[in-house]
């Protein structure tokens, strides 16, 4: 089927992004081991409990096994926070709202309506992949550019979970609008 607009689409082509993500993963596995980004936050809160805790941090199995804080867990995290704060907003094709326009529409124009609802949403996320022993990156991106069936199953999951949600919250706002 013939593409039928003919005005550009702002972000990377399909092709090159592959790469650059296989790229990515390559060289994060070459120079440190497996991605761990939900294991940056666990680093952190080890040093918080070895501050406040000392016995609780060292009677557990899995602070043990997990590098602590100042280690490049954390770098990671906080690397990927600046590297999308910074591209999103360095680009001049895509436009970086911090209210998207059918949030507006359904919720109000409050910021900390916003922020709170996405803080909450990516804290779930983050709690669920912990609980899970692992986290999304390592799964998905990781799992998945290995061909892994669990890794597959899990892009399936979380993308057809994502499309839910995005229903259940935003209802028919978006039917039948520009929501861009």
């Amino acid at each position: 089927m013939e593409h039928t607009n003919r005005q550009p689409i702002p972000y990377w082509n399909w092709i090159p992004a592959a790469f650059a993500l296989a790229g990515i993963v390559v060289f994060i596995f070459a120079t440190y081991g497996p991605p761990a980004s939900s294991s940056g936050f666990v680093s952190t809160l080890k040093g918080f409990f070895e501050w406040v805790a000392p016995d609780y941090a060292a009677s557990k199995a899995h602070y043990q096994a997990i590098a602590g804080p100042g280690s490049w867990l954390f770098a990671f995290v906080l690397g990927m926070a600046i590297g999308g704060f910074v591209a999103g907003r360095t680009s001049k094709k895509i436009p970086v709202r911090d209210m998207p326009p059918i949030w507006q529409k359904r919720f109000g124009g409050s910021r900390a309506k916003r922020y709170s609802a996405t803080f909450f949403g990516g804290f779930l996320i983050l709690f669920g992949s912990r609980l899970a022993g692992g986290c999304t990156l390592g799964l998905f991106i990781s799992g998945s550019t290995q061909l892994a069936v669990s890794g597959l199953y899990f892009g399936i999951v979380i993308f057809a979970v994502a499309m839910l949600t995005a229903r259940l919250i935003f209802g028919k706002t978006a039917q039948g609008e520009d929501i861009q």
